[in-house]
């Protein structure tokens, strides 16, 4: 069965990559990169899985060294794990990230972000996850990270606001923490002469600036965290205790059918309590959450 899906595997990838059209595709480096992330996820204990891992952060350091990213079919490595670009010119960047849960339910990560010189040469910088030995890890929402102490986090949303000349760059992102916990998040990140720093204090949260937004909620529900471009607003579900005893514990936190939204003003993000949010996707009449809360 496994062979099978590997096979499977590889004639996507190859597919996909004749669907690009490219002239080189025989160099390109997407298909053993996809490869390599299928064993990794079919590893059967955290050894296998941390061989595996390691085996795709070496082939991700040399198809970067080797090879244009945008001129790879990245999109087809966006089908497997976290795969977001922003930016143009010499502020273009792509951040690829992906994860490892091991048998006890953390987390391990892998990532690399590339970016463009003002000529035009990239800049390849792998992120180094520091893993925290105990099972408990809290973000501090007001510490900076370097490329060398990344956090860890799988990101599949950016958005690029200006500031001055340059670019702050937002990350919306998963973190499986413990599973008794999950997270959602919101980093920050800037990039200067190619050095890389996780925590920019742009995000006014009613209580002084803050480098990171993070909710964490129970790991048995979902919670919601995206940008609506339609509302040009980061909007997010309100995490609550089911239970006054349970406040502060987030292990039993989860939506409470309001809504908070982060809007750009004034070169942050502006943090908006209870807003009214109308999902475009919905077919049915939208119910007022404050309502639904009352009546509940």
């Amino acid at each position: 069965m496994r062979r099978f899906a590997l096979l499977l595997s590889f004639l996507v990838a190859v597919h996909s990559v004749l669907l690009c059209g490219s002239d080189e595709m025989a160099e390109d480096p997407v298909i053993g990169l996809l490869l390599l992330h299928d064993q990794l996820m079919q590893s059967s204990n955290d050894a296998e899985a941390k061989l595996a891992h390691e085996r795709l952060k070496s082939a991700m350091r040399k198809a970067w060294d080797e090879h244009d990213f945008w001129e790879c079919n990245w999109a087809a490595l966006g089908e497997r794990m976290g795969v977001v670009t922003a930016g143009s010119g010499h502020q273009r960047i792509a951040v690829i990230t992906w994860n490892i849960e091991l048998q006890n339910r953390t987390q391990q990560y892998g990532g690399f972000i590339i970016s463009q010189r003002r000529d035009k040469s990239l800049v390849t910088n792998e992120l180094t996850h520091k893993i925290n030995r105990s099972t408990r890890n809290l973000l501090d929402t007001k510490k900076r990270f370097k490329a060398d102490n990344w956090p860890g986090a799988v990101y599949y949303d950016i958005i690029a606001k200006k500031q001055g000349q340059n670019l702050v760059f937002t990350l919306l992102g998963w973190d499986g923490a413990d599973g008794i916990r999950s997270r959602k998040i919101v980093e920050t990140l800037t990039i200067q002469n190619g050095r890389l720093r996780f925590g920019v204090p742009i995000l006014d949260l009613g209580r002084g600036s803050e480098k990171r937004l993070i909710l964490e909620h129970a790991d048995a529900v979902t919670a919601m965290l995206r940008w609506r471009d339609d509302l040009q607003m980061i909007v997010m579900d309100h995490l609550s205790a089911p239970e006054v005893q349970m406040k502060g514990n987030t292990s039993f936190y989860g939506p409470d059918m309001t809504y908070d939204g982060l809007i750009w003003q004034k070169k942050h993000w502006v943090l908006k309590k209870d807003i009214e949010l109308r999902d475009p996707d919905m077919k049915k009449p939208w119910n007022n959450p404050k309502r639904l809360r009352r009546k509940n």
